[in-house]
């Protein structure tokens, strides 16, 4: 299975890039009830950050991510590290959260995400999770030249939280903070970056009452 995951990365990362850059993050967000079907198509609204300034103490920010992206031979696996929830591409995290608000992974599943793939080429391979959990699921396709983060929320409150993105740069894999939205209650959201993205660090998890405006981190 592994196996499986690090070609499908590897063969993300190997879309064409500019010589000097992959350019930045962008992100087209939607969010819906989280037991509502997938629909094709995404939303007009564009979110673009710039790549990081100077590097990150990844003592503080996604160690999980960050000692992965220093790492040649990279093993693809969906962890809890502290307080950063890492998934890699092609799986889906499970999870809750415990008293101080760290992630306690419930457990990891491989599939697909319908919107990361031509539309009609693939069947949604997941299912809401169970009242009082959280979900987050990584694909991406040569063929849709996107990665795609989905998150479930079968809570009663709003989630928020902080994304690293491990991304292929300059010949190189490296972490970089990215555009993301908070969850409503009881819904999914769905964040389309037009990049590979081999693995995500999710950390600083939030419930709040209401939802906070998309905007840049």
């Amino acid at each position: 299975m592994l196996a499986t995951v690090l070609a499908a990365a590897l063969a993300l990362a190997a879309q064409p890039a500019p010589p000097e850059d992959d350019g930045p993050l962008t992100t087209a967000p939607r969010e819906r009830a989280v037991s509502e079907d997938p629909l094709p198509g995404l939303d007009e609204k564009r979110v673009e950050i710039p790549p990081a300034a100077k590097p990150m103490d990844e003592k503080k920010v996604a160690p999980a991510a960050a000692a992965a992206a220093k790492s040649v031979e990279i093993e693809p696996r969906t962890l809890v590290q502290g307080d950063t929830l890492q998934v890699v591409l092609g799986q889906r995290a499970v999870f809750h959260l415990g008293e101080q608000g760290a992630p306690i992974l419930d457990r990891v599943e491989t599939g697909k995400l319908a919107e990361a793939h031509p539309d009609g080429e693939v069947t949604e391979s997941f299912e809401p999770p169970a009242e009082g959990q959280f979900a987050v699921a990584l694909d991406g396709s040569v063929e849709k030249r996107a990665s795609v983060l989905k998150i479930w929320n079968a809570t009663g409150k709003a989630l928020d939280y902080a994304v690293i993105a491990l991304i292929p740069r300059k010949g190189h894999i490296t972490p970089e903070p990215a555009p993301v939205c908070a969850v409503s209650a009881q819904s999914l959201r769905t964040e389309i970056w037009p990049r590979p993205v081999l693995a995500v660090g999710l950390m600083r998890f939030k419930p709040v009452d209401v939802a906070r405006p998309c905007s840049q981190k």
